[in-house]
């Protein structure tokens, strides 16, 4: 009798924790998967949706999965699910470069995206472990604690493996009020701002009341009419105005590198300059498709045609005469001519479009690691700015606008501070995806940290004027050929993020994570066990 009891027992026991191992998977499923799909919320925060309260809501409740789970590695997994859907569907542009311009076929395009895409989850996999690890019992202190590691992980992902500086938080809040936060302490602070915004909604969310922690609810929302404050502030004095022409190409990505279309691009953009009475020129990246000595006596001739006063920049290739035939070196450079002079060789290179990593591997694999033009080197890291009537132009090609600190680091050249930003692009290799109108939106926020006009000019578009406070004045439509004529005044000063650049920030997050983890008692909190 009692060996059958014994028998009974065990076998309820078994069974109970077998249900129970099962039921625990399919929890983990769905965690996972909701979690994931709180991930894709976060893109439609950016252009071109602009709904910046689904991200508040989307972290809040990714704050709030993390909080209910027991374990470092649970957090990891649930990071990763989140990060995945954040990049599949924020980065997605990608698939655009890789199929219709890089020629893999569609399931090799949809296997390397969703790779690549899977990767870069990682990010908020370890970001997730991390705030686990570094959590305390105080669900107050967590909050700080989990804004912290937001953005400690934003800016690691600014600069690790050359950086991938897309979908940071503070990007969706160019037209919120915390975007007065960008010239004091950059994208990041205003990513900081909006963590702790939702942090207190996740208060709000899982008390169903304000109660204990509406001193911090409080004090965070104070944050906002904080921010609208900065944002009357004139960081920056103007100076004068300028009158300038952003070209537009609209080339054909498919067809621009070949060797029958080159003479096209030569011939639009002559054609497009012609009546142009402005004191700037600007041309897109790339804009002339041969290497600079190739076309020394066009580029004089061009130079020629305009005006006295007028300047003209433009993007092309350089061949670097000073290195060896078997290993020549490749920039993907900007020029100024006429009244406009200088050359600057971009620094922060694209990985796979304009260089390969472990090219003696990949290269000659599929068509998509043999793309033209992707052997370029990086230029040197100090280099003087552009010149045109007196004025200093910071240039920045392309993805190198996407860096933070990187161009606000260079407003200023030695003793000489920079008049307006120049960046040139080539979009087209994205589209009609949602890629360019990110990046346009990322180069507002370069504006709005700095203080000064930004004039981009694409091949395809978007092509725009944004004043110094990340507001596009002017702009023209995407694929289609023109000049957009318009005026941009410079601006003298630094504001605080262009003096102080991220380490301000960076203290404070050290100080937010270090000292709550190091002096519980001062903290009145202590860690729980994972």
């Amino acid at each position: 009798m009692i060996s059958k009891a014994v028998k009974k027992l065990t076998s309820s026991r078994v069974s109970t924790t077998f249900t129970n191992q099962l039921t625990d998977s399919g929890m983990n499923f769905v965690k996972l998967l909701v979690t994931f799909l709180l991930g894709i919320l976060i893109p439609f925060s950016f252009a071109p949706f602009d709904y910046w309260p689904l991200a508040i809501l989307s972290v809040a409740l990714f704050q709030w999965q993390l909080d209910q789970v027991n374990s470092a590695k649970s957090a990891f997994k649930l990071g990763w699910s989140y990060g995945f859907g954040v990049f599949l569907a924020g980065a997605s542009w990608v698939y655009v470069s890789i199929h219709e311009y890089g020629y893999a076929p569609i399931p090799l395009a949809l296997i390397m995206t969703g790779l690549f895409t899977f990767l870069l989850g990682l990010f908020f996999a370890l970001q997730g472990y991390c705030y686990k690890r570094l959590a305390v019992s105080s669900p107050l202190l967590n909050a700080l604690v989990f804004a912290a590691t937001w953005v400690l992980f934003e800016w690691i992902r600014s600069w690790m493996l050359t950086g991938f500086p897309w979908l940071y938080l503070g990007y969706g809040h160019i037209n919120s009020w915390l975007s007065g936060w960008a010239p004091v302490f950059g994208v990041f602070g205003v990513s900081l701002v909006a963590a702790l915004t939702a942090s207190a909604l996740k208060f709000v969310i899982s008390q169903q009341s304000c109660g204990k922690y509406a001193y911090f609810i409080a004090a965070t929302l104070l944050l906002w009419p904080l921010g609208f404050l900065f944002a009357q502030i004139n960081w920056t004095e103007a100076q004068r105005e300028v009158s300038v022409t952003l070209m537009q190409g609209n080339i054909p990505q498919e067809k621009k590198w070949q060797k029958e279309y080159r003479p096209v691009s030569l011939s639009t953009y002559r054609q497009l300059n012609r009546n142009v009475d402005s004191d700037l020129i600007i041309w897109p990246e790339t804009a002339i498709p041969y290497f600079k000595h190739q076309v020394s006596d066009w580029l004089a001739e061009t130079e020629r045609q305009l005006k006295p006063h007028q300047g003209l920049i433009t993007g092309l290739p350089y061949y670097d005469p000073n290195s060896p035939a078997e290993t020549p070196v490749l920039h993907n450079s900007i020029i100024g001519l006429g009244s406009a002079s200088g050359q600057y060789h971009k620094q922060k290179l694209v990985p796979f479009g304009e260089y390969v990593p472990l090219q003696d591997i990949l290269r000659g694999l599929i068509q998509f690691f043999n793309l033209p033009m992707s052997n370029f080197r990086p230029g040197p890291s100090e280099q003087p700015p552009l010149k045109l009537q007196g004025m200093n132009l910071l240039p920045a090609i392309c993805y190198e606008i996407a860096y933070p600190e990187f161009i606000a680091s260079n407003m200023q050249f030695e003793d000489q501070q920079q008049d307006l930003i120049i960046t040139i692009s080539n979009d087209a290799w994205f589209g009609d995806s949602i890629g360019p109108k990110q990046h346009l939106q990322i180069a507002q926020m370069r504006a709005l940290e700095n203080s000064r006009y930004v004039l981009r000019a694409t091949n395809t578009g978007l092509t725009a004027v944004i004043d110094e406070k990340g507001i596009i004045t002017y702009s023209m439509p995407d694929f289609v050929s023109g000049g957009l004529n318009a005026t941009a005044t410079t601006h003298q000063g630094l504001t605080p993020y262009s003096q102080w650049l991220n380490y301000p920030l960076l203290v404070l997050i050290v100080l937010i994570l270090v000292g709550i983890n190091l002096f519980p008692i001062i903290f009145s909190a202590s860690k729980p066990t994972n």
